[in-house]
């Protein structure tokens, strides 16, 4: 009897064991589909339900483009009839009144453009995408026309850019004016890149080498000697 009642228990046991586990399995395969919803960006839907294979490659191709996306405003504008800026009207003009820090950062952040447009007018390839920093730009873009003072100016003219932008501290008409500067001969550095790329077209080879014929010629001599020599061989 004792033995039949400890068989009896350790099968007890295992199954509450088995049954344990597989609620064990069951709650934890839950909370991981929780925590996966929730962190998850998408939606808790499948996308393309029941639709095609190429139909949700599509979907997602063009999900994840969406972070990719970015566009850079014209902030201010001289014109107020322009249609390309029509979010802040630059301040009225007042001799006793100064501008305010905040329109010399728009201004600087505007300006930027124009150096990127005199770059991409010498050099169609050269653009930047508005993701893409400013500074490994111009370093890269520049480079060949750079020395050490160059990318002097460049690392400069990037800092006073970077503070424009996102520095707290004041930034005003003497920092823009000196902006201005840096700019201005960054823009007569670039003006130089479409000379250098029409030097550097001068001198890559454009046509194919061209074949040695008395190479060609002498050895189809000395081809014709051998074969003279062996039938004069075979006949004596």
């Amino acid at each position: 009897m004792a033995q039949q009642l400890s068989g009896v228990t350790v099968v007890i046991f295992i199954a509450g064991g088995i049954l344990t586990f597989i609620l064990l399995f069951i709650f934890a395969k839950r909370q991981i589909m929780r925590f996966a919803l929730r962190s998850r960006r998408g939606p808790h839907v499948p996308i393309g339900h029941d639709g095609k294979k190429t139909l949700k490659r599509e979907i997602e191709r063009r999900i994840e483009v969406v972070p990719k996306i970015a566009f850079e405003p014209k902030l201010m504008t001289i014109d107020q009839d322009d249609d390309l800026s029509k979010y802040i009207l630059p301040p009225p003009e007042s001799n006793n009144k100064p501008l305010l820090s905040h329109h010399y950062r728009m201004k600087a952040v505007d300006d930027v453009k124009k150096l990127e447009r005199e770059i991409t007018k010498q050099d169609k390839t050269l653009t930047r995408h508005p993701s893409e920093n400013i500074r490994s730009f111009l370093l890269n873009t520049l480079a060949v026309l750079l020395d050490g003072s160059g990318q002097h100016i460049v690392h400069q003219f990037c800092d006073l850019y970077e503070h424009a932008r996102y520095d707290p501290n004041e930034f005003l008409d003497e920092e823009y004016q000196s902006f201005i500067r840096l700019m201005k001969k960054l823009i007569d550095i670039a003006k130089l890149l479409k000379s250098y790329s029409g030097e550097s077209r001068k001198n890559s080879p454009n046509k194919t080498p061209t074949r040695n014929n008395n190479m060609r010629t002498g050895t189809n001599e000395s081809l014709r000697t051998k074969d003279r020599d062996s039938n004069l061989l075979k006949v004596l």
